[in-house]
C-alpha cells in the first residue's frame, strides 16, 4: 500500500513597514522616529550621530512619513543648487513648463528654509529668516512669469491651454526627443517616489 502524499504548505512573507531607518549623516541604521502619535510633533533621532529633527505630523502618519519629511529638510540645500543648475539648462532651451515646476519646487524649499530657521527658539536670526522669505518671493515671481511666457507662447503657436497641457513642452514634430542621462538626474521628479 502507498502513502499519501500531503501537500506542502507554502506560507507568504508579509513584508512590514520599517521603524528603524538609516541615517543619511553618519550611514548607520539607527534613526528611529518618536512621539508619533501623543502630539502633532514627532521627533526623528539617530542614535548613533545624535542628529534630532522635529517634523509635523497628523492622526495617520506613519514612522515612515515622517522619516520622508525629516530626509526632505535634511536634502534640501542639495535640492536647492540642483533646481538652480536645472534652472540654467531649462533657460536656455526655453522649456518654459518645466521652469514653471521648477520655480515652484524651489518657493517650497526657501518656505521651508525659513521655517526652519524660526525652529531655534534661543538663537533666531531675523536676517537669514528674511533673507529665505524674500528669495521664496522672488522665486514666486519668476514661476508667474515663466508661466505668462509659457502662456504666450502657446498662444503663439495655436495651442489650446488647458490645465492637462500646461506643463507638457509641446514640439511640432513626432519624432520622440531623445533622453540623456543628464536630463534624467537634473529631473525634479527624479527622487520622488
Amino acid at each position: 500500500m502507498g502513502r499519501r502524499k500531503r501537500k506542502q504548505q507554502t506560507y507568504k512573507r508579509v513584508k512590514k513597514v520599517p521603524k528603524i531607518f538609516t541615517c543619511p549623516n553618519c550611514g548607520e541604521k539607527s534613526v528611529k522616529v518618536e512621539n508619533i502619535r501623543k502630539s502633532a510633533i514627532a521627533t526623528v533621532k539617530c542614535g548613533h550621530c545624535g542628529l534630532t529633527k522635529e517634523v509635523l505630523v497628523n492622526s495617520i502618519s506613519e514612522p515612515v512619513d515622517a522619516f520622508g519629511d525629516f530626509i526632505d529638510i535634511f536634502y534640501a540645500d542639495q535640492e536647492l543648487q540642483r533646481l538652480e543648475k536645472r534652472i540654467a539648462k531649462l533657460k536656455q532651451k526655453n522649456e518654459w513648463g518645466e521652469l514653471v515646476l521648477c520655480y515652484s519646487i524651489l518657493t517650497d524649499l526657501c518656505k521651508a528654509k525659513a521655517a526652519e530657521a524660526l525652529e531655534d527658539e534661543n538663537n533666531v536670526d531675523l536676517e537669514e529668516v528674511n533673507r529665505w522669505k524674500t528669495k521664496a518671493e522672488e522665486y514666486k515671481r519668476k514661476e508667474k512669469n515663466a508661466l505668462l511666457q509659457l502662456d504666450t507662447l502657446e498662444l503663439e503657436k495655436g495651442i489650446k491651454t488647458d490645465d492637462e497641457s500646461l506643463f507638457t513642452e509641446h514640439d511640432d514634430s513626432d519624432m520622440k526627443k531623445e533622453k540623456k542621462i543628464d536630463d534624467i538626474f537634473d529631473d525634479p521628479g527624479f527622487l520622488e517616489f
